[in-house]
């Protein structure tokens, strides 16, 4: 990758992460930029920097899922992008460990971890904010269950719901797993 489609990835992913109107994917990562408008720029020598890294893309998936306002100042020369991008590599390979043990730690009543009872927030959802399990192990209990209607009719207004429910369906589609592995790891745990 050059240093201009580091720029674009970074915009379009910053506008996916963002906003409600940009989908990364239903536009293509396409943004409207042009090379001499990038040139312009004061702050290209840090897209220079990381058109140098092995996985640019996937670099700033994970910074923006850790923090949506992540700045290419920051991202370029900062220890903790690259240990958000470490941690975030180590989550998708071994997405199906993670989500076994994660799973242990819900409630034995099954239904009990994704009831909104009374507007508070589920116990599958306090354990995300509480960092006991990861983003995409909730991401994917919510996609196994089909709970997210349910939490957004009764959470709707609560600021929490609403932040995390934007940050849930901005990286769903970044996402890849076998969803009926997983299926049958939630199974053998609520036997």
């Amino acid at each position: 990758m050059n240093a201009f489609d580091v720029f674009k990835d970074y915009v379009a992913l910053k506008n996916h992460f963002t906003t409600k109107s940009y989908d990364y994917f239903k536009y293509n990562g396409k943004i409207r930029a042009t090379p001499s408008t990038f040139n312009q720029r004061k702050d290209r020598i840090f897209f220079m920097k990381l058109a140098k890294h092995q996985d640019p893309k996937n670099f700033l998936v994970a910074n923006f899922v850790e923090s949506d306002n992540a700045w290419i100042g920051d991202l370029a020369y900062n220890e903790d992008a690259q240990k958000n991008y470490i941690n975030w590599s180590k989550r998708q390979q071994s997405l199906s460990y993670i989500f076994t043990n994660d799973v242990e730690k819900l409630d034995d009543k099954f239904d009990f971890n994704f009831i909104v009872k009374n507007g508070q927030h589920p116990p599958a959802m306090k354990l995300y904010l509480r960092k006991q399990i990861t983003i995409e192990t909730l991401i994917i209990l919510i996609d196994l269950v089909r709970c997210f209607s349910h939490w957004q009719k009764n959470m709707g207004e609560d600021i929490v719901w609403k932040e995390l429910s934007h940050k849930l369906t901005k990286y769903k589609p970044f996402l890849q797993y076998d969803r009926a592995k997983m299926k049958n790891i939630l199974l053998a745990r609520f036997k």
